[in-house]
């Protein structure tokens, strides 16, 4: 029986109880604090409405005061129950020493103490809390002091208190706190739900990425990962399937270098090896032996050749190329490297046309910029049509100096035209037209160009030409 593997969690899972976490507690701290807030205005609000009526009243005592001086009044009794009964409130009425006038010593409350009347001295008291003897709720206390004008006599000092019910605002509040639990729960179920259906297409994506990279892992590149454009991932999984295809065309051109480079190395040490036994055990003639000696040294430099492709080729990756910056004569160096192609020109009955008008010099590697046009001019001359012709222009503007090799031919198919600098890269006319090569030439001519701040640009027309232009400082680096 197999042990009971357990399943790992999915990335969703994580972030759905982080997201949920972090949404409650958002919501909490909001809702707490507009709880409070609300608490707090609707507190003010009834404070400032007992303080109103308490002024209000306080007014209609001072008038019937100022008319009539018996404090014991009946209109004045009335006028304070009358209150209560609107207001639904229970009042007091003190005069300045605090005797209680209203209702009368029997009720036994005493709200005027001397903190108050010290407090009053400043400001009116206005306090939320517990005042009677027997409270259970919370009451509110409201207590004035005012004046009341006399004819012939001093404005005489009356305090007026008031104590209102104040429950409902405790209801108010735990009204609030369901209301805000019941919101938060809602919340945070419905974004649960919510994110666990996103989730689930997410963790879907994630096991098609990883599947996919598993697969890439094993050396596998031709898996791809095949995602919606509307999902989250698509970008994503875009870019790995480009890696892999990068990935893949690298290991092809791998491939294809380590045959090629073998196929070259095998047939010139074949032809070596074969021609230098014949002369070592008598089969060639001595009267021959010059000739096929000739042959071997021929071999021998298309070796040196290949390994110095190849050698430059990691020096100019690896950074370790230097520059040795001269005065270089680029009309000179363009007719010296056309003479070593004379005899492949005069085979095709190629017309050479540009050399007489070329005349440019620039700070630049004599050495370097010599293998740039070398490859430029044996690449021409490998390509242009029997009886063609093979262009060249030079010029200056702007301190950049135009070098332009042309030749009309078959030219080169628009899918070719972002390849052709590639390392090892051989179109399908090259394969059947350079059997030598190993598609170094461009991709090192690229590089040296690039060495010297400068740029190299093919322009090509399906059956018309193709033109590779060099552009660098004129001055140097």
């Amino acid at each position: 029986m197999k042990p009971f593997k357990k399943k790992a969690p999915s990335l969703s899972d994580g972030y759905l109880k982080l997201s949920g976490l972090l949404l409650f507690c958002g919501i909490l701290i909001t809702g707490v604090v507009m709880v409070c807030s609300a608490v707090a205005t609707y507190s003010d609000m009834i404070k400032t409405t007992l303080l109103q009526n308490t002024e209000a009243l306080s007014a209609n005592i001072s008038d019937i005061y100022s008319h009539e001086y018996d404090t014991s009044d009946p209109e004045l009794r009335q006028l304070i129950r009358t209150a209560e009964n609107e207001y639904g409130y229970r009042l007091w009425l003190y005069d300045s020493t605090a005797k209680e006038l209203y209702p009368g010593e029997s009720d036994g409350m005493r709200l005027l103490t001397p903190s108050v009347r010290s407090y009053l001295e400043r400001d009116d008291y206005l306090e939320l809390g517990y005042f009677s003897e027997n409270a259970e709720k919370p009451e509110l206390c409201c207590v004035i002091r005012f004046y009341v004008e006399q004819k012939d006599s001093e404005p005489k000092q009356f305090y007026l208190a008031a104590l209102s019910d104040a429950s409902h605002l405790q209801e108010y509040s735990l009204m609030l706190v369901r209301n805000l639990v019941v919101c938060l729960l809602i919340a945070v179920l419905v974004f649960m739900v919510l994110f666990r259906l996103g989730a689930r297409r997410l963790d879907m994506q994630f096991e098609e990425i990883s599947h996919v990279t598993r697969q890439y892992a094993e050396g596998e590149f031709a898996a791809r990962v095949n995602l919606q454009e509307h999902d989250a991932l698509y970008p994503f999984g875009c870019t790995l399937n480009r890696m892999a295809e990068f990935i893949e065309q690298n290991e092809t051109t791998r491939r294809n270098f380590v045959a090629n480079v073998s196929h070259e190395l095998r047939t010139p040490m074949t032809t070596i090896g074969g021609f230098a036994d014949g002369i070592l055990d008598g089969t060639i003639p001595p009267e021959q032996e010059r000739r096929y000696i000739k042959i071997i040294a021929e071999e021998i430099h298309r070796l040196r050749t290949l390994v110095n492709s190849m050698l430059n080729l990691t020096k100019f990756e690896a950074g370790e190329m230097q520059l040795r910056i001269a005065q270089v004569d680029i009309a000179k160096l363009l007719i010296k490297t056309v003479l070593m192609f004379e005899k492949r020109i005069n085979d095709k009955n190629v017309e050479v046309e540009g050399l007489e008008e070329a005349e440019l010099v620039v700070k630049a590697d004599e050495d370097l910029m010599f293998q740039v046009l070398y490859n430029l001019i044996e690449n021409a001359v490998k390509f242009v049509n029997e009886g063609g012709t093979i262009s060249f222009a030079t010029r200056t503007e702007k301190g950049i100096a135009y070098i332009e090799v042309k030749n009309t031919g078959e030219g080169l198919k628009d899918d070719e035209l972002p390849k052709i600098f590639d390392r090892f890269y051989k179109t399908d006319t090259s394969r059947s037209k350079d059997k030598t090569g190993l598609g170094l030439g461009l991709s090192i001519a690229r590089k040296i160009v690039h060495l010297h701040q400068g740029h190299i640009v093919v322009k090509s027309v399906r059956g018309e030409y193709t033109s590779f232009e060099v552009q660098i400082p004129v001055d140097g680096v």
